[in-house]
Parts: structure tokens; sequence; C-alpha cells
């Protein structure tokens, strides 16, 4: 069985099949660390899932909050690097945007709806009270 090499262009540079894009990694670490809070904000709030975060949610939900606002303040340094590197880790750089204004909204209805369940039950204690 042959294995086939991988291409390079005249620089001598990997690429894959997809035209000239190189197959190196990304020098883009601000974009790299942009998805890694957004991801980690995702996984703050993951835990709702498992029943671990019920036990004191505004931690979790404030914990997110910092991962989502780490992850705008990357993504957008990363974009800024991008176009310095020629594009490099600029999709990348948005999607950490996208996603920790994403986790900054549930975050905000998470905080929102908690308020509620609580000023609701104080409404009811005080109707139960009166009686």
């Amino acid at each position: 069985m042959v294995v086939p090499r991988p291409a390079r262009n005249p620089e001598g540079v990997i690429v894959d099949g997809v035209g000239e894009q190189p197959s190196t990694p990304s020098r883009n670490r601000p974009a790299k660390a942009s998805l890694f809070f957004a991801g980690s904000g995702l996984a703050a709030l993951a835990n709702f899932a498992t029943g671990i975060a019920w036990i004191n949610p505004m931690i979790f939900v404030a914990l997110a909050m910092l991962c989502a606002l780490a992850a705008i303040a990357f993504g957008h340094v990363g974009r800024l690097r991008g176009r310095r590197l020629d594009g490099d880790g600029r999709g990348t750089a948005l999607l950490g945007i996208l996603l920790g204004w994403l986790l900054i909204f549930v975050c905000v209805l998470a905080v929102i709806a908690v308020l509620g369940l609580i000023a609701g039950l104080a409404v009811l204690v005080d109707s139960l009270d009166s009686e």
C-alpha cells in the first residue's frame, strides 16, 4: 500500500487539496483564547444539565458571564491580529465573539428568570400570610 505524500507549494509549505491554504497551525493566539473562553462559558452553563450547578446557580452564571466577557475581548483582539496575519484566525475570533454575546444573552435571561422566581415566591408567601 502506497501512502501519498502531501503536496507542497514552491515555498515548501504543505498545502491541503483545497486551494493554497497552508496546513500549519494558526499563529493567532488571541483567537484561540477567545474560543477557549467561549467554550468554558458554555461548559459552565452545561453544568445545569448535570444538576451540579443547581446547588448555587449564580456562581455558574457569573462564571459563564466572565468567560463571555473574556471571549468577546480576546475575539476582538484576535480579529485585529488576524488582519495583520492576512486573515489567519479571523473566523475563529468571530466565532468567539458571537458565542460570547450569546452567552451574555443566556446569562441575562437566567438572571431575569431567577429574579422572577424569587419575586413570584415572595408574592405567594405574602398572600399566604395575609389570609
